[in-house]
């Protein structure tokens, strides 16, 4: 696919100003009919409600796409046998972050993440050392933006894991890829805040994308994302490459099932 023959597709809809869902898609021209009808579909039939505001955006490329291969992903096999506590708490050990830090970040993703105790928008950029916040906007956080998968890498992807292929998990992967894919960026933790949708995932540099199954309870309509970075950072370059920058994923890597503690010693 040529960069002048790349457009932006990105979907958000709201209802009486409360952001219900979003989407987006970089594809060429000659697919910006069917893919304006299915993400409009998607914005119809979403599990928060009907919108009552549909905005659609469609804009040419105007940077060429860098090309990535899609994290290594990870499925919790055990997953029963431990509590959401147990699993995290392993997980930001390997990541190196503090336990405190890192659990008391969930805790605000699930309690409403923004200074009035609602959803952000986008993302926290947390100091996994501090336990500080970065980002400029703490209602709005920031957001990851311009991103897809190809449609020989989504094949590849369907063919990896099989039944478990969903277009939530395939969303989810291809942002926490770009995410991961910046230098300063060491983790991402998110918990999606769709009420009926309660896989999370918690994604560290050098291993994977790991699922993790049940990470907030049924029916609860919070969640967020945090990006966790370390020491000395270009915020300005870390907002300008998530929100500006477009990214493709053309490759997909491995798929592993695996208990919790053979994934914490996988890498």
């Amino acid at each position: 696919m040529k960069r002048n023959n790349l457009f932006s597709i990105k979907m958000r809809a709201s209802s009486e100003r409360e952001h219900i869902s979003g989407a987006e898609r970089i594809v060429p021209e000659n697919e910006i009919s069917k893919v304006v009808k299915e993400l409009t579909e998607r914005a119809l039939y979403h599990p928060k409600g009907k919108p009552d505001s549909i905005h659609l955006k469609i804009e040419l490329l105007e940077k060429s796409p860098i090309y990535l291969k899609l994290l290594d992903i990870y499925e919790i096999a055990d997953r029963e046998n431990y509590t959401i506590k147990e699993i995290l708490t392993e997980l930001f050990k390997k990541a190196k972050i503090d336990s405190n830090i890192g659990l008391s970040i969930y805790r605000a993703l699930i309690s409403g993440a923004s200074p009035a105790g609602t959803v952000m928008r986008g993302a926290m950029i947390v100091d996994c050392q501090t336990g500080i916040r970065l980002e400029p906007d703490k209602f709005r956080g920031i957001r990851a933006s311009y991103m897809d998968i190809t449609p020989e890498g989504e094949e590849n992807l369907k063919n990896l894991v099989g039944e478990r292929f969903t277009p939530n998990m395939k969303d989810a992967v291809v942002l926490s890829t770009k995410v991961l894919s910046h230098p300063d960026v060491i983790a991402e933790l998110c918990i999606s805040d769709d009420p009926d949708y309660t896989t999370g995932y918690f994604s560290i540099k050098g291993l994977g994308y790991i699922r993790i199954r049940n990470i907030k309870p049924y029916g609860l309509s919070k969640g967020g994302r945090a990006f966790f970075v370390k020491g000395k950072i270009n915020r300005k370059g870390l907002i300008e490459y998530m929100e500006t920058t477009p990214v493709l994923i053309n490759k997909v890597g491995n798929y592993t099932f695996a208990p919790l503690s053979s994934i914490i010693l996988g890498a």
